[in-house]
């Protein structure tokens, strides 16, 4: 056997491809709409990028008699989806999104300019977004990655920061959420392009 034939990078005519590219968009969509892309709604503008991440913790379990881990013996222990959005546009409805269980009303009154922006210290089912997407260009072809988390909620802080000759960024954390009924399907997706396709 001779490795000599082997190469040592690993560029093909197919590379330049497969390259996920730009900032992307931040869609949320209901699961009736799923297969709907046209009723895809954009969250915002954004600044800064965006990411899609798939935090897992695999545990090894451990036997008498092995030296190390052993092939088979993993299990998925647990996993959280994740969307960072950096919105540069700001709207009530963003608000409401960083902030779980918050409602808006008129300010003071219907007659107003201004919407009053509270909460009561409790999510309810309806502040979950059944879909988070976060769309990529792939370099070379029109059909995009995509990759989803579902049941999303925000997480973390809601922080503004004002600068002086700069705008606000208000960064999002979605994470996504096991649905109870389907507890075995893990809450997120990822559509990529086939090869070949639409090149």
């Amino acid at each position: 056997m001779s490795l000599s034939g082997l190469k040592t990078h690993g560029i093909t005519r197919e590379t330049v491809k497969n390259f996920i590219i730009d900032a992307g968009a931040v869609y949320y969509f209901s699961d009736e709409d799923y297969n709907s892309p046209e009723n895809w709604k954009i969250m915002g503008a954004t600044r800064g990028g965006n990411s899609f991440t798939i935090e897992q913790e695999i545990r090894a379990m451990e036997v008498d008699g092995a030296m190390g881990k052993v092939k088979g013996m993993d299990r998925i222990t647990n996993v959280i989806p994740t969307i960072v959005a950096n919105f540069i546009e700001m709207s009530p409805d963003q608000f409401l999104r960083a902030l779980p269980g918050a409602s808006a009303v008129d300010f003071p009154n219907e007659d107003s300019t201004h919407r009053k922006i509270t909460r009561a210290l409790e999510i309810a089912l309806s502040d979950y977004i059944d879909n988070i997407a976060l769309v990529g260009r792939v370099n070379g072809t029109t059909q995009p990655f995509v990759g989803i988390i579902k049941n999303g909620l925000a997480e973390g802080n809601m922080e503004i920061t004002t600068t002086h000759k700069d705008e606000s960024v208000l960064a999002i954390t979605f994470q996504g959420r096991f649905d109870p009924d389907t507890l075995e399907e893990e809450p997120w997706e990822i559509l990529y392009p086939k090869q070949g396709i639409d090149y």
